[in-house]
């Protein structure tokens, strides 16, 4: 028995036809804290040459395959966050308590990014990780991650490397989406994708969590801010069983990226099953069109949010 099904909680949000797909022939890869390898509705996942750690010593981004089975065990504190993130996109049934993901058939890289003792984020990590995503011929990169600029110039990468990176990225057709800083209702918005890395880059699709009080009180001030393009309501999610049960909390930015990602992922399977293989490169702002269009408009977004299933808006101007 299904105890939750994400499709059914997004089918506002996409159609039919991007449903049936499951999100076949599209590659992600996730930089995230790894992978519990041996959790049952993900255990598809474990495969070899889909699991890289890019902060482990040796690791080389040019050539990820050689790395592709690496240890990716999700030791986060918060009893797993790869593990529970990853869950809304690729969980499949597993027994009769079961969740399912948004688009289970998709090919996913579990590439992790946080130091060796499981508590910090590194930028070099981060940009490892999404030289080795570029190089695997990846369509999708999803980052639950945000740092302050500041963090790159103290691990003194120069900003010329940081360019080649994206550059690499940008180059192999790989779309970014990254989630913004988490805020309270009583928080500006004011600069906020400026004020963080990789959100500040062009290149990527950012994508932050809304809550009915932050809509009442700041909904305006987000649709008109540069460098935020997508919004999902923060009511509670279910993601996958950790230790015998289900996590049940209200959805962050780190996991409304991975929502939009998902169907960011059933949108991209639709468009390859209708091209086939000659499916032409999109440009960022096709893309988000193409798998946000049926998002709304975060102006007018309703009064009163529903609390049972999330919200999926947009900006009004700008890239969508």
């Amino acid at each position: 028995m299904v105890q939750f099904d994400w499709l059914l909680q997004i089918q506002a949000a996409v159609f039919k036809t991007w449903q049936a797909t499951g999100g076949k022939g599209v590659k992600i890869a996730v930089l995230d804290t790894g992978l519990d390898p041996v959790h049952p509705a993900l255990k598809h996942l474990n495969i070899a040459g889909h699991k890289l750690n890019a902060a482990s010593p040796g690791f080389n981004p040019s050539k990820p395959q050689l790395h592709g089975n690496g240890n990716v065990a999700d030791a986060h504190r918060k009893r797993g966050h790869g593990t529970q993130c990853v869950s809304v996109i690729s969980s499949k049934a597993a027994g009769s308590d079961t969740l399912v993901g948004i688009a289970p058939e998709a090919e996913v890289f579990i590439i992790k990014i946080n130091t060796v003792d499981n508590k910090f984020f590194l930028v070099k990590d981060f940009l490892r990780g999404l030289e080795a995503a570029a190089n695997l011929g990846v369509d999708l990169v999803v980052a639950s991650i945000a740092y302050l600029p500041g963090d790159v110039a103290l691990e003194r990468i120069p900003p010329a490397e940081v360019d080649r990176v994206f550059g690499l990225l940008k180059q192999s057709g790989a779309m970014l989406l990254a989630a913004l800083p988490n805020k309270d209702a009583s928080q500006s918005w004011v600069g906020i994708a400026a004020n963080s890395f990789p959100s500040l880059r062009p290149e990527t699709i950012n994508i932050g969590a809304v809550s009915q009080a932050m809509l009442d009180a700041r909904k305006d001030e987000i649709d008109a801010e540069p460098g935020v393009h997508f919004m999902v309501s923060n009511v509670k999610g279910h993601f996958c069983k950790i230790n015998g049960e289900y996590v049940q909390e209200p959805i962050s930015s780190s996991y409304a990226t991975y929502l939009v990602a998902g169907i960011a992922a059933l949108y991209l399977a639709a468009r390859k099953k209708r091209l086939g293989t000659e499916t032409p490169a999109l440009e960022d702002g096709d893309f988000t069109k193409g798998f946000g269009q049926r998002f709304v408009k975060l102006s007018e977004a309703p009064a009163i949010l529903d609390n049972s299933v999330p919200g999926f808006f947009k900006k009004t101007n700008g890239v969508v």
